[in-house]
């Protein structure tokens, strides 16, 4: 047995390497879809047949699916959880690059960081793996390293304010090569693409008191604080402008952006956090640090306002794939609503009629994921000893339920002393479940991804289930939801040591 991953991955690069016709197979989130890219042209690029196929999740009966599609079969982020039936079924033509956690079935063409003592799910992502094999095949993949960024940072592998582990090491390589710029900088989202109102209005993470959720205050505080919200357009500034200011906002920020769509050259424009100069962002940095300190808003929560910021200097500055977060987000708008296949395509640098597509995508992802959570803060959650959950039945998409989960922390519902499990309807009538968790849960002993996998063995009945510490789903028949409930809130007392 290989004793680093160094020399694990050598081996499965020798082994590809005598192969052809291979099928990618891979997630739809932005992880997925940004391994799935690479995996894609890395073989293509070693005049290797290939074609590929995103799946939402990698159930037994996906198989179906997948078979006969081509000679060998290339799975990438998922396939250690279901590690044994697809053994069986493809036998020696399988290759499986993924980091969720493991289980004890074994095959010579998978790898998984955990056997190397690496955490997938806080160190390297699926597309970090997939660029370290598109690396060790030919070193002209480097160009293919700012995707194993905007993966990580799609499964909010950053969560502690940078990346780190095998994460970091990418970053690294991809600096020294100009490939990726990395600050330390303000983390709030829409950096890029959101006007300076709502760059402030919409943060969640940290929460800013009279500040999130108003956007008169926003507003206001800018302007007290000498930083101007608009400036003079130039139509000929950008080319992918009139997308990147308006074209992704789909009313979800009234409209704001809109003087540019007009192609109007002297009309003003509304300025992101990108056009601030050094001396403005410091500026508003103070102001938002003297701002929570009013509120008495603890140090800890503070400093979550500040880390490390990945963006990509050979993107056009004012386009959501010229930064982590956003670019993440986009591709997370492309698989989750049924289109990973546009995601991929702007991974592989297609930024025309796909990239037009992928904007529109984001806009609807926002306008869904906004009524998804006014559909809770409406019907409000339930409680249990271990967790909050809600039944969003068919009124919240099965593909963004976990979001909506997720972004709930950063709400004035609940506290952030318990995970969030998330319930929605599937097409085939059974049920999807989402966990959330925080870092400081985790920290605290829970692991909803193995909470669920070990949930799913003891009902058994098909139920599939599993993923990281800090996020998981299943599929559930809904004969087996209580049953999956009581036994999950058992399961999380455990972890924590809280059961008598």
């Amino acid at each position: 047995m290989p004793g680093t991953w160094q020399e694990k991955m050598a081996e499965i690069v020798e082994e590809a390497r005598k192969r052809d016709d291979f099928v990618v197979v891979h997630h739809y989130d932005a992880d997925g879809c940004s391994s799935g890219a690479i995996m894609n042209k890395a073989l293509l690029r070693e005049g290797k047949k290939v074609s590929r196929k995103w799946v939402k999740q990698l159930y037994r009966e996906t198989i179906a699916e997948i078979r006969g599609l081509g000679r060998n079969y290339v799975f990438v982020d998922f396939g250690s959880g279901q590690l044994g039936y697809l053994k069986e079924e493809f036998g020696e033509n399988l290759f499986v690059f993924d980091h969720h956690q493991r289980t004890d079935v074994g095959h010579p063409h998978h790898f998984t960081p955990f056997e190397f003592g690496i955490n997938g799910g806080t160190e390297v992502s699926a597309s970090g793996i997939a660029y370290l094999f598109a690396r060790t095949l030919n070193q002209k993949n480097l160009d293919l390293l700012p995707l194993a960024i905007v993966g990580a940072v799609g499964d909010v592998q950053d969560f502690s304010g940078k990346l780190i582990g095998l994460n970091a090491e990418i970053v690294k390589e991809g600096a020294a090569a100009g490939l990726v710029k990395v600050e330390k900088d303000l983390r709030l989202y829409g950096r890029v693409t959101r006007p300076l109102v709502q760059f402030l209005m919409y943060s969640t993470s940290p929460m800013l008191p009279e500040l999130t959720a108003n956007e008169e205050n926003c507003r206001k505080f800018l302007q007290e604080n000498g930083i101007r919200l608009k400036e003079a357009s130039s139509s000929a500034r950008n080319g992918c402008g009139t997308i990147g200011h308006s074209g992704d906002y789909g009313g979800e920020f009234s409209g704001q952006a809109g003087a540019e769509v007009n192609g109007d050259a002297h009309a003003e424009r509304w300025r992101t956090y990108i056009d601030l100069s050094r001396d403005e962002k410091s500026l508003l940095a103070t102001a938002l640090i003297l701002h929570l300190h009013k509120f008495r808003v603890p140090e800890w929560k503070i400093s979550e306002l500040f880390g490390e910021v990945y963006s990509f200097p050979e993107e056009d500055a004012h386009s959501p794939c010229s930064e982590a977060k956003e670019y993440s987000t986009l591709l997370n708008a492309c698989g989750r609503h049924s289109f990973a296949d546009v995601g991929v395509e702007v991974c592989l640098g297609n930024r025309g009629e796909f990239y037009s597509r992928a904007i529109t995508l984001m806009a609807e992802h926002r306008r869904q994921l906004r009524e998804g959570i006014e559909f809770v803060l409406k019907n409000g959650l339930k409680e249990e000893e271990a967790f909050y959950y809600f039944d969003a039945g068919g009124k919240i998409g099965e593909s963004i339920v976990g979001i909506v989960a997720g972004m709930l922390y950063g709400s004035n519902l609940i506290v952030t002393n318990k995970p969030i499990i998330a319930i929605a309807q599937n097409e085939d009538g059974s049920l999807k479940i989402s966990g959330r968790a925080t870092k400081d849960l985790v920290h605290a002993g829970i692991n909803l991804g193995i909470a669920f996998r070990d949930v799913c063995a003891e009902i058994g009945g098909g139920s599939e289930g599993g993923g990281h510490a800090v996020a998981a789903g299943l599929k559930l028949e809904k004969r087996n939801l209580q049953a999956f409930l009581e036994k999950l809130n058992v399961k999380l007392e455990e972890q924590q040591g809280k059961t008598k």
